[in-house]
């Protein structure tokens, strides 16, 4: 393994556990390493050549943000059955109107296939997010520029969606991956708060920022508190934290991502205990996830779930807890899994298993990838992110599919494993 990694973990393991919310303490960062962005800070500071395109598209996204008017679930068009439109309302992803029946009713699931209605302005999914990905935006672009018309936004975005009594969200998914005419809501849409997680750690890049204030910071914990407590005590979060496949795996990883996060941290040691048993059950001996391949897009769902795993092991990781090198008695472990999906990444294996998804892009690959290629420091998974990284080998940017080159931020989150 390498020394400059060791050394960085236990530097991160020996940190106070609770969070604090103020400039020149090292935040908690689930999904990215602190270290490397202070890193890339000072790359950009010196005109490095590498991250520096990726810094120029960042800032122009950013400054397209600082005029929108801030989204909340009030602007939705349909009220939730509970009459509340503080509360998440969405129809889940592959929920269908019935083409037997005049009104749609009951509607249907058709597995893989999305609805495009889903996301439209009848319901909060879309502007949800929206919101997480322009939250991301403009606290990296003030992480990095330092310029507070950034941190001042994404502050606006997030007390309008969490915090100002008359736009916050109530921290449930009551009604998430509703199916009209069957169920007013499901477990299933527990899913859905997934995207918090990032969410989460883009909040606490902006320590230190004029615009968001410990009372703001405070305000979010006490959101995200209230949240853990209705995924882990309301029937749907029980039923979902029990699922064997990925919505298991990402139930328990949002309990510990947001228990970290609001300095709850007697919860997370279950989450992790939840972690092995999903370990034995979701990665075959060949290191596959068969509950992920018998779906129709078993190539994106086996790497949604090992994303799951990873954000899993990463929180275990910050709490001295080592999901990342558990094996069970035959040997399986979250090494097998990445070491097995790496090649069908790169290309340089087919996938061979029923799949809607012909291929994804190369950002979403080099995200999964990342972190699996730091803690195991292997050939197979160094040499695929060799194979993905475009801005390592330049001569492919050319190659790229638009959505790739659109999403040339993903580079500004951390270094490559070399």
């Amino acid at each position: 393994m390498n020394p400059s990694f060791l050394s960085r973990l236990s530097f991160i393991l020996v940190l106070p556990f609770t969070l604090l919310a103020h400039e020149g303490q090292t935040p908690q960062l689930i999904t990215m390493d602190y270290a490397d962005l202070v890193t890339i800070r000072g790359e950009l500071a010196a005109k490095d050549s590498n991250v520096q395109p990726a810094y120029s598209q960042l800032l122009e996204y950013a400054d397209k943000l600082l005029d929108i008017v801030p989204p909340s679930v009030m602007d939705k068009t349909m009220v939730p059955p509970s009459g509340d439109k503080h509360d998440f309302f969405a129809i889940g992803n592959y929920s269908w109107p019935n083409p037997d029946t005049k009104n749609g009713l009951p509607y249907i699931r058709r597995d893989g296939h999305k609805n495009p209605g889903a996301t439209d302005g009848t319901f909060d999914k879309q502007r949800y997010d929206q919101n997480a990905g322009r939250i991301k935006i403009l606290a990296l672009a003030w992480f990095y520029s330092r310029d507070e018309k950034y941190a001042a936004k994404a502050a606006d975005l997030l007390r309008t969606w969490f915090l100002d009594p008359e736009t916050r969200m109530n921290p449930n998914l009551n009604f998430a991956a509703s199916q009209p005419g069957v169920q007013d809501g499901s477990f299933y849409g527990i899913i859905e708060g997934v995207q918090l997680i990032g969410v989460v750690d883009h909040v606490k890049l902006l320590n230190g920022s004029a615009s968001w204030t410990d009372a703001d910071d405070q305000g979010l914990k006490k959101w995200f508190a209230d949240f853990t407590v209705w995924l882990r005590e309301s029937e749907f979060g029980k039923t979902e934290l029990a699922r064997p496949n990925n919505h298991g795996t990402w139930c328990a990883a949002q309990i510990a991502a947001y228990s970290l996060y609001s300095n709850h941290p007697e919860n997370i040691a279950p989450m992790i205990a939840r972690g092995r048993e999903l370990v034995a059950h979701q990665i075959a001996p060949d290191g596959s996830l068969p509950e992920e391949l018998r779906r129709s897009r078993s190539l994106m769902y086996s790497c949604f779930a090992l994303r799951a795993l990873m954000t899993l092991a990463r929180c275990g990781e910050l709490a001295g807890d080592d999901l990342w090198h558990y094996r069970t008695e035959d040997g399986r472990g979250l090494e097998n899994a990445f070491t097995f999906l790496a090649p069908y990444l790169s290309n340089t294996k087919v996938w061979t298993w029923p799949s809607l998804d012909n291929d994804l892009p190369r950002y979403a690959k080099v995200e999964i990838l990342r972190w699996p290629a730091r803690v195991y420091q292997t050939p197979v998974l160094k040499d695929a992110l060799n194979i993905l990284d475009p801005v390592w080998n330049p001569e492919i940017v050319e190659s790229l599919s638009a959505a790739d080159k659109e999403s040339w931020t993903i580079w500004l989150v951390g270094p490559l494993p070399r």
